[in-house]
């Protein structure tokens, strides 16, 4: 079988053609065999049968048969001298009066055909002679005018018909293999020219690369069998560079927000080292240098979240949750930092979600960090939930400036900022919302975002529950706070 495995396409084919080829060779051959027999036993048939005939008919013109004149045997000799035929003639009393072979074989004792009826093929019997297998037919008749009872004995060999037969069989073989040779042949020939677009199909793959990811397979240039592989190859390189896009952009954002801090503290350690200091300016330095750090921290714990996430190593421990009291517990914690900022937050829940509740905390922490960080005094905040038929709907809703449509779609990526000025300063690494959408990725559901007439709405939907749930006791995890 392994062996099998490691032929190449083209010669697998064509052994299957030429088994396939051979088995028709095959069945033409023993159907054209069968035939050939069955045809030459009839004929020896019909010629044993037309023989009583002939006999019976010289019979009934001679007056004498007892006395049968030289000519008559000859012709009789010359008749059935012939294809292995023998004639044997007998008087009432068992005498021979005619035999045309010297070969003498005990006749069985085989009931002979009446002379009212015609002889049929019916009355031929199968005869094992000492020369080998034969026909043949025992028939009576009457000599002359005064119908003289006489018996005829008509027998045929067949080592000759078997012979031909022998010859017609080797032959067969013959043909069978010549013809399974060059079935093979043409058949690798022709598949191996028909697996040329297939060829072609592997060359352009070869020639794309990390650069040259654009590159797209023809599609129309390739036969209508090899369309879909072309198609979903196209499809998972559209995948490929995006993935590699995305990662090229995840990697320089991720390069530029882990410069910035570290350029803070190291210009901040030079200074403080370019001169003696007291303690007092070391403790403020270790204070800068913590936050820095604290940064840096969130932004690495971010970006191990989402490569879990991405790779589905998060599991979930999805239960049915109370979305009023959720929101409630949600609104309680970010409450000092709204009264300080001077905006309204509010709570507008009712019904159950299903999900994972730190996961859940997580991405509504995040979304009402980000509205809060981005709505101006005087505006509010609305924490809104609703258990629907499809499932559940939560909705973080703020008012302030419009985002515009282009940055809608992207909002979600990774370092993505609507506004990059204000990225640095407000302590943002551009992962929250990123975060969001893997959440809710995990959780089977989607997060929107829309911005409208000086409103912001980001909603999150959750899937119903499924119907067997499943058992994780180690729920996912990771301390719940804004990115």
């Amino acid at each position: 079988m392994r062996r099998l495995a490691s032929l190449s396409i083209a010669l697998r084919l064509a052994l299957l053609f030429s088994a396939i080829a051979a088995a028709v060779f095959l069945a033409v051959g023993a159907y054209l065999y069968q035939a050939l027999s069955q045809q030459m036993s009839e004929r020896d048939d019909t010629a044993l049968l037309d023989k009583v005939v002939l006999i019976r008919h010289l019979l009934a013109s001679q007056p004498m048969p007892l006395a049968m004149p030289d000519e008559l045997r000859m012709v009789l000799d010359n008749v059935f001298g012939q294809d292995g035929m023998a004639l044997r003639l007998t008087d009432a009393a068992g005498r021979t009066v005619v035999v045309t072979s010297t070969r003498e074989d005990a006749v069985p004792a085989w009931p002979a055909v009446p002379l009212a009826r015609a002889p049929a093929r019916a009355d031929i019997r199968d005869w094992q002679l000492a020369a080998g297998p034969g026909r043949a037919i025992v028939a009576l008749a009457s000599a002359g005018t005064a119908q003289v009872p006489v018996r005829i004995t008509i027998v045929r060999q067949r080592s000759h018909r078997l012979a031909i037969l022998r010859r017609y069989t080797s032959d067969l073989a013959a043909g069978l293999a010549v013809g399974t040779l060059v079935a093979t042949g043409l058949a690798f020939a022709v598949v191996r020219r028909g697996m040329r677009p297939l060829h072609d199909v592997i060359g352009k793959a070869n020639e794309i690369s990390t650069q040259r990811l654009a590159s797209r397979l023809s599609v129309e240039d390739v036969p209508a069998e090899l369309r879909e592989l072309g198609v979903a190859f196209n499809a998972m390189l559209d995948r490929l560079e995006e993935g590699v896009q995305r990662l090229s952009g995840f990697a320089a954002d991720l390069a530029h927000d882990l410069r910035t801090p570290l350029n803070t503290l190291m210009m901040q350690t030079q200074v403080a080292l370019s001169r003696p200091r007291g303690s007092a300016d070391y403790e403020a330095l270790l204070a800068s240098n913590l936050e820095e750090y604290e940064r840096l921290a969130r932004m690495i714990e971010n970006t191990l979240f989402l490569a879990r996430a991405d790779h589905a190593q998060l599991a979930l421990h999805r239960v049915a949750l109370d979305a009023a009291q959720e929101l409630a517990h949600i609104a309680e914690y970010f409450d000092m930092l709204a009264e300080e900022g001077g905006i309204a937050l509010r709570v507008d829940a009712a019904g159950a979600v299903h999900a994972d509740p730190i996961l859940l905390r997580r991405a509504v922490n995040n979304l009402v960090a980000n509205a809060v960080r981005h709505t101006p005094r005087g505006g509010s905040v609305v924490l809104w939930a609703r258990q629907e038929a499809g499932g559940s709907r939560i909705e973080v809703r703020n008012t302030g400036g419009a985002i515009a449509p282009q940055h809608l779609a992207q909002l979600f990526d990774r370092y993505y900022r609507a506004d990059p000025a204000r990225g640095d300063a407000s302590g943002a690494a551009g992962l929250g919302l990123a975060i969001v959408r893997a959440i809710m990725q995990l959780h089977g559901g989607a997060a929107t975002a829309a911005s409208a007439n000086g409103s912001t709405v980001f909603t999150l939907r959750f899937p119903p529950p499924p119907a067997a749930p499943t058992q994780n006791p180690a729920p996912a995890g990771g301390a719940s706070g804004n990115d």
